[in-house]
């Protein structure tokens, strides 16, 4: 019995590859564009603190320092105006918050799920009523409780022990670890003599690392950027923090503003949250990836 051959005709592999190349094409060259209007602003606030400001204002906009690159802006900061404290003050403020609140966040979210006591969920949906709360209401009460009650005016407290265990930081961390740790594992430890922390400190933490990078560097580029707390509650001037600072060069009816030290002091205050955005990458590419709001 004779096999018929069908032959299939397929096109030119060229003819194949031209509308993927054309499409990636287009996909990389939106891509570049929309990197270049997201780092421009970036580009113009580092190039304008080595400029002065008779090139700021000038009628033509320049993109580049035509005298040179100068740093008479730095040397002012840290020479005449001490900038180099509230940036000190900003960073010291930031990673105690955010060291705290990996802990506590991390051991509540870990009760929350794997530890069963009474009113366990119904606390757990109470707490999430909070983060529906707009921080304005909240500001007031914030304040008397903090400067009238607790007498911690001019101090970073304020800052620091509401935040180490916030409603966010406490459901992230019970998500993620509802999807990363089986409780058989949990089982097998408790057989083996060790304790609900023991548990916690030499099991749970290794392996939620992505999720507590995830948590910790939100948490540290929110209080490094805080503004309307410290403004309220710090008024000694050892004690400020550089968005502060960078709110004294703003000028008045009075004073001009001084946009190269602005400008400057910006660069300076943007530095430590590029450096541990790059350092923690990859584990914060992890940990947003891995699923942490099943459960």
């Amino acid at each position: 019995m004779a096999t018929t051959v069908v032959k299939v005709h397929r096109p030119p592999r060229w003819k194949r590859l031209v509308p993927f190349v054309i499409g990636r094409i287009f996909l990389y060259a939106f891509l570049i564009l929309c990197a270049i209007i997201f780092i421009f602003p970036f580009y113009s606030m580092f190039i304008g603190s080595f400029m002065t400001d008779t090139a700021l204002f000038s009628r033509n906009p320049q993109y580049w320092p035509r005298d040179g690159f100068r740093t008479d802006a730095y040397v002012q900061l840290f020479t005449q105006l001490g900038f180099g404290r509230p940036l000190f003050n900003s960073f010291y403020m930031a990673t105690v918050r955010t060291l705290g609140s990996l802990f506590f966040c991390a051991l509540a979210g870990f009760i929350f799920a794997k530890r069963r006591f009474p009113g366990r969920d119904k606390l757990f949906v109470f707490m999430l009523l909070t983060m529906m709360l707009p921080a304005q209401i909240t500001l007031i009460p914030w304040y008397l409780l903090m400067v009238q009650t607790f007498r911690w005016a001019d101090t970073y407290w304020p800052f620091w022990l509401p935040e180490w265990a916030y409603a966010f930081g406490i459901f992230w961390m019970r998500q993620y670890i509802l999807s990363t740790i089986p409780d058989e594992m949990l089982e097998a430890a408790a057989i083996d003599g060790s304790s609900i922390f023991g548990s916690f400190w030499r099991i749970v933490v290794p392996l939620i690392m992505p999720g507590l990078a995830v948590l910790g560097i939100l948490n540290f580029v929110e209080g490094f950027n805080l503004f309307l707390g410290p403004l309220l509650i710090l008024t000694d001037p050892a004690k400020i923090t550089a968005p502060l600072a960078l709110a004294n060069f703003q000028g008045t009816t009075i004073i001009a503003p001084r946009y190269t030290l602005m400008f400057a002091g910006s660069t300076l205050a943007t530095l430590p949250l590029i450096v541990v955005y790059f350092a923690f990458q990859k584990q914060l590419v992890s940990g947003i990836m891995s699923g942490a709001v099943k459960g």
